[in-house]
């Protein structure tokens, strides 16, 4: 009975596949995982940028008006960086993906 435990568990969470196509599943997870953050961390500066914006535009203390010119330049830089990787990883996992549907489109359309 010990040794039927994990079976159960891996029908239930997924049809039976080859050894290779697990770990494709999982390193597409685990992008698409990474995917979100960088999504998340540029919505963060986006949100950022429009908060700094705002009060630069209300700010009168040239001290002031210096240190949040400085804050946005930092975000806007920090937001290209992760603006191009994002771009990197919604590449990657697209090519992913795509080869890894090919071969179950090309099943699909024998029958």
């Amino acid at each position: 009975m010990h040794s039927q435990s994990p079976n159960p568990k891996a029908a239930s969470s997924a049809p039976p596949k080859t050894g290779a196509q697990p770990v494709s599943i999982r390193n597409i997870y685990e992008h698409l995982g990474e995917l979100r953050g960088l999504a998340q961390l540029v919505v963060y500066l986006a949100d950022q940028i429009e908060d700094t914006d705002k009060r630069l535009d209300m700010a009168t203390d040239p001290t002031q008006m210096a240190f949040l010119n400085r804050v946005l330049s930092m975000y806007t830089q920090e937001l290209e960086i992760r603006h191009q990787g994002l771009s990197s990883q919604i590449s990657s996992i697209c090519k992913q993906v795509s080869t890894r549907a090919r071969p179950s489109a090309s099943r699909i359309n024998r029958f």
